[in-house]
């Protein structure tokens, strides 16, 4: 039976990254990003963390899971999957020791990302505002997209954080330390999992990592109004401080301009 490590987020933070670094650089380790059913895993634990659905119907989403990685002839499964956020608390209770990971990243730039890539937009914008338990569901669903996605940046990490307690093997790790110059983040995640820390690539400015292929709709924080920069920091604040984020003079500045 193959060690399970789980990688659950908001979304936006190098998931798939993750998942193709560990299934092409060990041989013993099998990787996979958001495996299907892909909808059905989405829409049942966003509903579980909404209180909408059973502990069971986790439990068994959990178990098909569990029959296919029984099966395989790997040393480690790692499921890459910020879909599966909802069920963090679940996991020991299917799985034996299995090693979550929550990946954090600094939601100025999460938010951005997201907006970037269609959140707002298209059929993306309508499942996410209409479909039952397609979006993190939150107290700014009626506001603006960036407060939207603010909101759900702070419920999907305040949720995994929460849940992370009960697990036995709890990891949360910075997206910025993910691609900062040692990738002193991965080596520290490779290191914890067994595996030697293999080379990966160049380091990246996360403050550069804006993939315009859906086309650029929202800067970084620097060309945001003081009001968009209050209305972020209200509703994040709390979390942000707890993973060292928000803490720039001119955001502050910005911040109560804003207010």
């Amino acid at each position: 039976m193959p060690r399970t490590v789980w990688i659950v987020s908001s979304g936006r933070t190098g998931t798939q990254f993750l998942a193709r670094y560990f299934d092409e650089n060990f041989e013993a380790v099998m990787a996979r990003h958001e495996p299907s059913p892909r909808m059905r895993t989405r829409m049942v634990a966003n509903a579980y963390a909404q209180c909408a659905c059973s502990r069971e119907r986790v439990v068994a989403l959990l178990e098909k899971k569990k029959q296919m990685i029984d099966a395989l002839a790997v040393d480690l499964y790692v499921e890459s999957n910020p879909f599966l956020w909802g069920a963090t608390g679940v996991l020991e209770e299917v799985f034996e020791r299995p090693v979550v990971v929550h990946v954090i990243r600094d939601p100025r730039e999460q938010i951005r990302s997201s907006l970037n890539h269609g959140t707002s937009t298209g059929f993306k914008a309508i499942a996410n505002r209409w479909l039952p338990y397609w979006y993190p569901s939150t107290p700014q669903d009626s506001g603006d997209w960036m407060e939207r996605a603010t909101g759900a940046w702070a419920a999907v990490n305040r949720f995994v954080r929460d849940a992370g307690t009960s697990c036995s093997n709890y990891t949360p790790l910075r997206y910025e330390d993910l691609f900062d110059e040692t990738h002193s983040g991965l080596r520290s995640l490779c290191e914890s999992l067994g595996v030697e820390f293999r080379g990966a690539g160049a380091p990246v400015d996360p403050a550069r990592r804006i993939n315009r292929a859906a086309g650029r709709v929202l800067g970084g924080w620097l060309e945001w109004s003081d009001s968009q920069c209050a209305a972020v920091h209200r509703i994040a604040a709390p979390l942000m401080a707890q993973y060292g984020y928000g803490t720039e003079p001119e955001w502050l500045a910005r911040v109560e301009n804003g207010s």
